[in-house]
């Protein structure tokens, strides 16, 4: 909190818009639509700040879209104020390039093995095509 402006009076999703408006995640211009511990969705607009230097959307604006929506999902398990999220491992496999589409980012929970959580985030092009699949895994623990 001490990092952040929160809003009042807002929903959940409000809030963690708000939050990654602040933050490096924020520069993808994501746009999330829904927020759950199993499944959560945004969508991600072409935009300048988020091409690569070919044009295309860059592979790193998925991989943080990914990474913020599961990270987001992994706060629902948390259940005490000392314990943080972390990532502990994350992989993605680009399948094809984005131009000037609006993309959707559909992250769900694969598997719960108590403080271990495992997503797996898809994104789709405009035609429903799959365009990139990651991968990433969390541990919940009280830092030391």
């Amino acid at each position: 909190m001490d990092l952040f402006t929160l809003k009042e009076n807002c929903s959940l999703v409000e809030q963690a818009q708000n939050l990654i408006d602040q933050c490096h995640p924020g520069a993808t211009n994501m746009k999330v639509l829904n927020l759950s511990r199993e499944i959560s969705e945004a969508d991600i607009p072409y935009s300048q700040s988020n091409r690569a230097l070919h044009g295309f959307m860059h592979g790193g604006c998925f991989f943080s879209v990914g990474d913020t929506l599961t990270s987001i999902m992994a706060f629902f398990h948390v259940e005490n104020q000392k314990e943080r999220t972390f990532t502990m491992d994350a992989s993605i496999r680009y399948l094809r390039p984005v131009r000037t589409e609006t993309v959707r980012a559909k992250a769900r929970l694969v598997q719960k093995n108590g403080k271990l959580l495992e997503y797996v985030c898809d994104f789709f092009n405009e035609e429903n095509k799959r365009t990139a699949q990651a991968k990433y895994k969390y541990a919940i623990a009280e830092p030391r």
